[in-house]
């Protein structure tokens, strides 16, 4: 209490007289105090890369102030002239950012160029050579021999691109696709029975078929990159790493943009009801075989290279390709 009547605002209270520096220092305080909390909204969602930009903000508007009043409170700080120089942190975020994109968008260009067009013209191949077999559409011999031979293309096309262009090691790479093989394997072999179901189901419904087309197909590619690397790296000990929780969400979202193929594959049939992609990707009766397989190709790279174009915005760490990026 004796050092409460000491205190100069106990002496103001009592002579209802303001000290001489109360006007002073009264707003100035509330000033830092607002331009603090006003920061602190403004940048409360930005990552801890926006935490230089944040006191670039406070000490642009303090140095405005007639007192100069320093955030430290030692040395008074520099005027915005001199800071104008300076390259905002959000800007170099932004750059980085923009750097991630474009090395996504050309592995998403590989990808498709290596396997998934190869994935639709090896699909299409083989249900002719099923159907020259006389395996019906509804058998599983149909759909076995379709999955496999979807299996065989992406296997081929991968190996072939990353070691003959890219110069792998042949050994790491046909782990590689031997792992992408089995997740095409099953989503192949999927794909004319789930058709054939939502056909039926949707009364030949192109959007409701190619939507349903890729989530179920989508799932069994993810189911099969998992076996992959059970079989593949955790059994026969390849170069494909065993399964963990960063991979488990990488497959995840390789396995949507690869259901994003299965369903634009859907629109090779040129008779559903409401299929907007007849006239590019319509496998015609008049078309040759390789006519055929060639749009089959161009219809799976269409539908994986609009999906995955969506997720190559997704912020850093979210796209399945940053894992194969760093």
């Amino acid at each position: 209490r004796l050092r409460q009547q000491k205190s100069p605002y106990f002496k103001w209270r009592q002579a209802k007289t303001k000290p001489e520096y109360a006007p002073t220092f009264l707003p100035v305080f509330l000033i830092i105090m607002l331009c603090k909390a006003s920061s602190r909204l403004l940048f409360a969602s930005r990552p801890k890369t926006a935490l230089i930009s944040r006191k670039y903000v406070l000490r642009t508007l303090l140095s405005t102030s007639t007192n100069k009043i320093s955030v430290v409170g030692k040395k008074p700080l520099p005027t915005p002239a001199k800071m104008s120089t300076t390259v905002p942190p959000e800007d170099i975020a932004e750059e980085s950012h923009a750097t991630l994109i474009g090395k996504r968008f050309t592995l998403t260009a590989e990808v498709i160029a290596s396997k998934i067009f190869w994935a639709g013209f090896g699909w299409q191949g083989s249900s002719i050579i099923a159907d020259k077999l006389g395996f019906g559409a509804e058998s599983l011999s149909f759909a076995l021999t379709t999955g496999t031979g979807e299996a065989l293309a992406v296997l081929t096309g991968h190996v072939a691109f990353y070691t003959l262009i890219k110069r792998s090691p042949f050994s790491q790479e046909l782990a590689t696709g031997l792992w992408l093989g089995t997740g095409t394997f099953c989503s192949g072999t999927a794909w004319q029975p789930t058709v054939n179901a939502l056909v039926t189901l949707t009364g030949n419904n192109f959007p409701m078929t190619a939507a349903g087309t890729m989530v179920v197909c989508g799932s069994a590619f993810y189911v099969g990159l998992r076996l992959g690397r059970i079989i593949w790296g955790e059994s026969f000990g390849m170069k494909v790493a065993a399964r963990e929780y960063e991979n488990l969400s990488s497959d995840a979202g390789l396995s949507i943009a690869v259901g994003g193929a299965t369903a634009m594959f859907v629109a090779c049939d040129p008779g559903m009801v409401s299929n907007y992609f007849a006239l590019p990707f319509g496998v015609l009766e008049t078309d040759s075989d390789i006519i055929g397989m060639l749009r089959a190709g161009a219809a799976t790279s269409t539908g994986y290279g609009l999906v995955q174009a969506w997720q190559n915005w997704f912020p850093k760490g979210r796209n399945w390709m940053d894992l194969y990026l760093k």
